[in-house]
């Protein structure tokens, strides 16, 4: 029965070996839950900071959406097509009568099946951590809802975005950690003309549009549905990109 469900998507299948055969997951799955010892650092000095604001504005914004979350989706985005070219195996993928498209599309889907529930549930727990007896509060699952919408937006940009950069660069990974830490840890930050082409200023306005909270604020914050508009747009973008380079990549 299960053989029978996953047949139709071999190339999914084949990436999630791939991924759970290798280190890269337990090594996400470490990043990932990271902040929540960051969350412990609030039983201890909350520095009279509402818990949202302090998973916000001090572990969520500097550290998870500024590192943690575009380098452990960076790890399995570039590895799903980026070791097949190592692994000179592409070739054998490419002539299974299966279009560029579909394979670009389950190799994506295959990134974002593993690194979303393990992302997310690295940042539940650091909301449960940090809320503690009001985590089941109405105000608190709103706030909670617009950390994990925000999480999932940035994840599955930086999916798509990150695969095809494996589609150019021999070095991917060092290539996306530069990336991750100059152009959306400090440039996209300081200068205000390179928000609008950078992923973390529109998963930050999702979280701001979507926790209605007063004391948490992004200057030139864009829209929700722009922002989600604008992600969207990335995603299918960066998925017709690596169709064309994947058709046109000498494979010999």
């Amino acid at each position: 029965m299960a053989s029978a469900l996953w047949r139709p998507l071999p190339v999914f299948m084949l990436t999630i070996r791939q991924f759970f055969g290798g280190k890269s997951v337990w090594v996400v799955a470490v990043l990932a839950f990271l902040p929540a010892l960051f969350g412990m650092i609030y039983w201890f000095d909350s520095g009279d900071n509402p818990p949202a604001y302090f998973l916000a504005e001090n572990i969520y914004r500097p550290l998870v959406i500024a590192t943690l979350l575009p380098i452990t989706v960076l790890i399995l985005a570039t590895g799903a097509l980026g070791n097949e070219i190592e692994d000179a195996t592409l070739p054998y993928l490419t002539l299974k009568p299966i279009s560029r498209l579909r394979i670009v599309f389950e190799k994506l889907l295959a990134t974002l099946v593993v690194s979303l529930p393990i992302i997310l549930g690295g940042l539940l727990t650091t909301y449960l951590i940090v809320f503690r007896g009001d985590a089941g509060e109405s105000e608190s699952l709103s706030f909670l809802w617009a950390l994990l919408a925000s999480a999932a937006a940035g994840i599955v940009a930086y999916g798509a975005v990150f695969l095809l950069v494996s589609l150019f660069v021999a070095r991917a990974l060092l290539v996306g950690i530069v990336y991750a830490l100059v152009w959306e840890s400090l440039l996209g930050r300081f200068l205000t003309g390179l928000k609008i082409v950078s992923i973390r200023h529109y998963t930050e306005s999702i979280l701001v549009g979507m926790a209605d909270d007063r004391d948490i604020a992004l200057t030139g914050a864009t829209g929700v549905a722009t922002s989600v508009v604008v992600i969207v747009a990335v995603v299918i973008a960066a998925m017709l990109i690596s169709t064309w380079r994947l058709r046109n990549l000498n494979l010999e």
